[in-house]
Formats: structure tokens, sequence, C-alpha cells
């Protein structure tokens, strides 16, 4: 039932059915146009026009024909009074019009159309410039994507998620993670089918203040208000939404097919996309390469190739890697250069997959071997070089790097993991990205996605805590010991270790908790902590609340969450510190060459403060009157 909510909720909102009314009520106008007069045809003919029966062409009441030159028109067209000027690129102001083309069976508003070697069956809406393109074609029902099925995830179509060209993550999650009963699929795929059944269009469409140009082929597309399409190699089948404040670019030799395009997407020199949605402010570019994937909003992906393949919001490809049947719905991660995370042949089928936890960072030049699930394991970090063999891994915040073949009593092919790592010693990079993300997401992501003490992280860390805790202490543990190690050692030094840093993450979190209890209700600061804890909702919060230590009164608690805080500020400057002095003893010159991110200290700066400045406003609640 929740799948049918969501649907109904994003088709209540749809940008193609209300392009799909505005093109009722084109069509509606039309009946008002009238046939050329025989002077009108005789000054077309005049400038170079020609037509097999200009009886077909109907034109606005105001029409004049001294703005069509040498140009072909076939089958039923629909001229508006041409008026004005527009833009070219180059920012070169042009005469709207129809110069040089061939029209055959368009509506045509106030517009140009300029050396076009075939525009038939389209919609050019007024303020559009369409220039210089080889052909700019519809061939009958057009759909645009609606309620086609992309298979992410293993290859061999085990997952399958219908889309719409303003499907949201949720849309996506649902279909994903939540499997439905019979019926309710079934009511679902037939809604699907009935919206894409009212908003089949006959025509391909140029959306008003659009600019088409340079391009080779539009087949069966749709290009949205304001979009601007410049030397694309060829587009089929596809939906390019765009809105004057959230233009969407298609440029420089990209290849679009079976795709959708959300509002302010860019795909730029030499990207190809493939049955693939990308969602709003997405940018694919410099050669990479998208197929049969799902791209969330505002991710990076260049030079790089994604491959059936669920993306969430802001994970980062920058250099030659490779995603394939990936499902990683937390997103907000990264990988480097020559990642192959993308090993799901069992050398008989494509019919393994990966999930990533959020905020992971795959290194430099690793291989990651499917099937593998690190879901339970976000903000984990696959350190260079590193082949990970298949698992599934339970621990949080994890450094995994090359394990010791010489090691006694471990087996070589184990990597070593540090669980724990990245929240204890790499403060600087937890931030910098937190800075990073808030700046990218910004309107189109929730500041609260990108968040290391979501409840579902903490939720991990409590479960990992567990785990490490009341084992048979020796010098190694593989997951035989503890489970949730997948195919790693782990060293008795680094559990203690571990255990500190999930111990001060958990008081953290349930201090934290305890204290937006008394943001919502001043009364409570009275109590003691103990009391307090009672309150907390969420049956993992109260476990977790209930292994804490917790000071005797509220106001210690305060203090305690303080210094945790500025623990946590002064850490992040170490990290700083720590790769400034490094630098400077590699490069005698690094401090004029690597200048501070001013930008981010003064966030980290203001986040601190901010902290700070709620922590004192409850702790005045804290303390008597008088």
């Amino acid at each position: 039932m929740q799948r049918l909510i969501k649907l109904k909720k994003v088709l209540k909102n749809s940008v193609l059915a209300s392009a799909v009314e505005g093109f009722k009520s084109l069509k509606v106008s039309t009946g008002k146009y009238r046939p050329l007069s025989p002077a009108e045809i005789e000054v077309l003919e005049k400038n170079g026009n020609s037509c097999d029966d200009w009886s077909k062409i109907m034109v606005e009441p105001a029409f004049v024909p001294e703005r069509i030159y040498r140009s072909v028109f076939m089958g039923d067209v629909y001229l508006p009074a041409f008026f004005g000027t527009l833009l070219l690129p180059g920012d070169v102001s042009f005469q709207t019009g129809i110069y040089d083309s061939l029209v055959h069976n368009c509506i045509i508003e106030n517009a140009l159309v300029y050396r076009v070697a075939m525009l038939s069956n389209a919609i050019v809406r007024r303020g559009a410039v369409v220039q210089n393109v080889g052909s700019f074609v519809g061939t009958g029902k057009i759909n645009y994507m609606m309620g086609t099925g992309i298979t992410v995830g293993n290859e061999m179509g085990g997952r399958m998620v219908y889309v719409i060209p303003e499907i949201t993550t949720d849309l996506v999650d649902v279909q994903l993670f939540h499997k439905a009963d019979a019926a309710t699929e079934a009511a679902f795929k037939e809604q699907l089918m009935a919206h894409r059944d009212e908003c089949d269009m006959p025509y391909s469409i140029v959306g008003k203040g659009a600019v088409v140009s340079n391009t080779n082929i539009v087949r069966n597309s749709w290009i949205g208000e304001h979009a601007r399409v410049e030397g694309a190699a060829k587009i089929r089948n596809s939906i390019i939404m765009s809105s004057l404040e959230h233009s969407t670019h298609v440029y420089d030799s990209v290849i679009l097919e079976n795709s959708n395009l959300q509002m302010g997407v860019s795909v730029h020199t030499g990207a190809e996309v493939q049955r693939s949605v990308l969602m709003e402010r997405c940018k694919v570019g410099s050669k990479a390469i998208v197929k049969s994937s799902i791209v969330a909003p505002c991710c990076h992906i260049e030079e790089a190739e994604v491959n059936c393949s669920y993306v969430g919001p802001m994970t980062q490809m920058h250099h030659h890697s490779l995603l394939i049947a990936a499902l990683w719905p937390e997103g907000c991660g990264n990988l480097g250069y020559g990642a192959n995370v993308g090993s799901n042949h069992t050398g008989r089928m494509p019919d393994q997959e990966i999930m990533p936890g959020q905020g992971m960072f795959f290194g430099l030049g690793v291989n990651i071997k499917f099937p593998a699930n690190y879901r339970e394991s976000p903000f984990t970090l696959v350190a260079s070089g590193v082949t990970t063999l298949p698992q599934r891994l339970k621990f949080p915040f994890s450094l995994i790097r090359s394990g010791d073949p010489q090691l006694m009593g471990v087996p070589a092919r184990l990597n070593e993991i540090i669980p724990g790592w990245n929240y204890a010693k790499n403060a600087y990079a937890m931030d910098r990205n937190a800075y990073k993300y808030a700046q990218r997401g910004k309107g189109a992501v929730a500041p609260s996605f990108y968040n290391m003490f979501s409840a579902e992280t903490a939720r991990c860390v409590f479960d990992a805590y567990n785990r490490l805790q009341g084992v048979a202490v020796r010098d190694l543990y593989t997951r035989r010991e503890i489970d949730g190690l997948g195919e790693n050692f782990m060293r008795e030094s680094v559990r203690q270790d571990a255990l500190r840093a999930y111990a001060e993450y958990l008081e953290r979190y349930a201090l934290d908790m305890l204290i937006s209890l008394v943001e919502n209700d001043s009364s409570l600061a009275t109590q003691a902590p103990r009391e307090l804890r009672r309150l907390v909702a969420g049956d993992v919060n109260k476990d977790i609340v209930r292994i804490v230590p917790l000071p005797e009164t509220f106001e210690e608690v305060v203090k305690r969450f303080r210094m945790l805080e500025k623990e946590w500020f002064d850490r992040v400057g170490h990290g700083l510190d720590r790769d400034s002095a490094r630098g400077r003893e590699i490069f005698d010159d690094y401090d004029s060459a690597h200048p501070v991110d001013a930008a981010f200290v003064e966030w980290e700066k203001t986040r601190f403060e901010e902290s700070i400045r709620r922590l004192n406003a409850v702790a005045k609640l804290a303390k008597p009157e008088g």
C-alpha cells in the first residue's frame, strides 16, 4: 500500500501531465488558425519556400510570411505570427522565424527554426531555438520511459524499478526494499500504465525558451523549458526536464538514449547515458558511461562507468572507476581512481551485487569482489590497493587495509579491519564531507540526510559495540570468533580501541537525545538523567541510553556533552594540522601552494559555535531561577 501512496503523490505533481494539458490547450487554440492567402503563398514561394500542398499550412490570424525563407513544408503545419528576436548560442541575436529547414507535421509557436534538415512531428514552443540540427523527429506515440522497468542490482533482472520522469528516491526505495503483495503490485503497475496512456504524445517537443543547437539527432524526446542542448551526438526516447530556475544542460558529443533527466542536470563532454534516470542536479561528464541505472540527486560522475546500479544522493566518481550492480540508497560515497567495484560475475552469470553503506570510500585501485554487503558498515574506508573478498561486514566507521601474509594463525587472504577508525582517527574527513554535502545538496537533499549520528547509524554502532564485548580474549580475531568481521581479521589492541571509539559515539548520541528532550519540554530540565532516559522513544534508543553512563544531574549532562563537542572540534583541527605538517616536510613551498580551505574552516567554526550556543541555552533551563 505504501508504494501506491507514494506513486499517487508523485503523479499528482507530474510535470509531464501538465505538459500534456498544455498540448491539449495548444491544439484547441489552433482551431482559430486560418489558411494562407494567395498573396502570402506568393511571398513564401518568392522567398525560396516550397510545399506539396499549401492548403495544409494553417497560420495565426496576424501571420505575415516575411520571416520564412528557403524552407520546405510537408503535411499539416501550424505557424504563428512571428515577431521579435531570440538569442542563439554565443549571444547572437536572430529574428524568430523558419530558415533553411524542412518542416513536416509540426506545430510551431513564435520561435526560431534555423537550418534543421528535418523537423517532423514536433512541437516547438514559444521562445525556443532549434538551430543547425540534423533531425528532430517524433514517430508516433511517445511515452518518455513512463512505466519502463530498469534493472538495478544483479544484471539477471531480479530487482526491477518502474520509472516515471518525476521519480523520487522514496519511490525507488519502496520498490527495491519493500516487497508488495501480488494485488498491490498489480495495482501499482495498473496505475502507472493508466498514467502512461494519458501522457502518450504524437510529437517530440521543444519547450518554451529551450535551445537545441548543433545536434545531430533528436528522436521521440521532450526537451523541457529553458533546457540547453548544444553539440549533442544524439538524443533518443528521452525526456529532459528543465525550468528557468533549474535549467538542464546537455552538450558536447553526449549520447542520451531511453533516459530521463530531471531538473538542473548537466550531461557533457562525451558522456553516454542509456536506459537510466538522472535525478535533479546530477552531473555526468568527461566520457562517463551510465547504463541501466538510477542516479539520485546531486551525484557527480566523471570519467567513470556505472551499470545496473542505484546510486544514492551526493555520491562522487571523479576519476576512472567502475561501479556495477550496486544498491547504494544512502549514497554520500566516493570512488577513487581505478576503483573496481564491479566483480559481479561468478564465472557463469552476472548474478551478484553489492550494497555499500552510507559514506563509504573506495580507495585508489581497490578490487571489491561480489557478493558484498557493507550496508551495516556506514562511513567505512577501503584503503588503496586492497582486494576484498565476498563478505558481509557489520562494523561502522571501519578502515579496511591489506593484511599481513606473514602473520601466524591468520589466512593470508584476509585483510585487516580497524573498526571505528574513521570516527576516532579521521574527524577532519568526516566533517569535511559534512560541509561538502551541505553545500552540494542544498535545496535538493534534506540537510539531515548526511548525518553520522542518524538513528540507523547509531543502531549499527550499538550492534557492533555489543558484538565486540564478551568474547574470549585472544591476540587475533576472525569472523569465527566475532560475527560481522567478514573476510578480515582484527587484533586485540584494535578491539579495545574500537570499544572506546564506539562507546564515545554512543555517549554523544545518548546525551544529545536527552538534551533534545529538554529543548522540547523545558519542564524536564529538573529531572535526573536516569529519569529522563525513560522518555526516550524507540527500542534501540532505549537500549543505547541504558548502557551509557549518565551523570547525576542534567547540568552535568550538558557539561559532558560540551566537553565531547570540544574534543571533536579539536580532533578536526588536529587532522588539518597533521596534513599540513606532513606536507611541509615534503614540499618547501607547501603553505603557499596549498592554501587552507577557509570556507570549510569557517563552516566548522560556525558549527561548533552553534553547538555551544545551543548547550548554553539549554543549560540555563537546568538552573533554578533566582
